[in-house]
């Protein structure tokens, strides 16, 4: 009963307008979310009327709210110099947003209307109430944010930007992100290999204990960089440690998403272990110069 006054006095269970139905017919991520925990985003949103053109979102920018597209069609793009590339197409029934109410950082791409749209924006603060009680939700929307996290890697990375479309999509698909906590060890010197390691978002350090027994600085890796490229003692322990300095996605290509990569497309494979490779003396000359 308490529960209930406080859903009216808070105006959740308020009939919300015929503009901002959140309902899983249209938005299917929505399916199976709770009357209450729809109302609750229903009270934070907005519809937005916007006309073509409009860069609603910006590459670097802080968190920002989550996005319903009602109608219209966005396109996220990624800046290069003064060019932005478009890497994919939103449509009605998709949203955007959820790096940012997932991760809190800032934006890895822009997103601009390409025709007119109307787009639901939901506050960030009532999509992060309704994450932390509603299991299935944030299930459903982390696995959206790392399948389009792949497709983002794959399309803009120049190693991996030449996969055909069917074969990334199989590669999206059959290949997993490891999330590696700030302040966590993602491997320490002389830990045994287990695969390299591709920064899709986040920041790490990379770490070598010298003969004083000082741990030093080397380098910092971030978006797009690699990890776990050099070995010692015969390959069979890491060369130095990384740190995660926030919290990071990793994408762990391991011996069987290798093989994986090999059989969907020979030319990036052999491209990756030649991309290995010149990181690998790069870094192995630096670890060298800082025992």
């Amino acid at each position: 009963m308490e529960d209930q006054e406080f859903l009216e006095i808070s105006g959740i269970n308020a009939v919300p307008g015929p503009n901002l139905i959140l309902d899983a017919e249209r938005f299917p991520i929505l399916k199976g979310m709770s009357p209450v925990h729809l109302r609750i985003l229903e009270s934070a949103s907005r519809i937005m009327h916007v006309c073509e053109g409009v860069e609603v979102l910006f590459e670097g920018d802080a968190s920002h709210d989550l996005f319903f597209i009602h109608s219209g069609k966005v396109a996220i793009g990624r800046r290069q110099g003064n060019q932005l590339s478009v890497i994919a197409h939103r449509y009605p029934g998709d949203i955007y947003g959820e790096f940012g109410v997932l991760r809190g950082k800032a934006r890895q791409a822009s997103v601009f209307t390409i025709e007119p749209s109307r787009i639901i924006r939901v506050e960030l603060s009532a999509a992060q109430q309704v994450l932390e009680v509603d299991k299935d939700f944030r299930e459903q929307l982390e696995k959206l944010l790392r399948r389009r996290m792949l497709e983002s890697f794959f399309s803009s990375h120049p190693v991996f930007q030449d996969i055909p479309v069917g074969n990334r999509n199989k590669l999206v698909e059959s290949l997993e992100i490891d999330i590696a906590k700030r302040r966590a060890r993602i491997f320490a010197q002389g830990d045994p290999p287990k695969g390299i390691y591709m920064v899709l978002s986040g920041e790490v350090e990379v770490l070598l204990k010298n003969t004083k027994g000082e741990e030093v600085l080397i380098e910092l890796r971030r978006d797009g960089e690699m990890l776990g490229e050099v070995a010692h003692g015969g390959g069979k322990g890491m060369a130095y440690s990384a740190l995660a300095t926030s919290n990071v996605d990793l994408l762990k290509l391991d011996k069987r998403a290798l093989k994986l990569l090999q059989n969907e497309h020979e030319p990036t494979y052999r491209a990756l272990t030649e991309f290995i490779g010149k990181r690998a003396e790069k870094t192995a000359m630096r670890l060298k110069a800082n025992l």
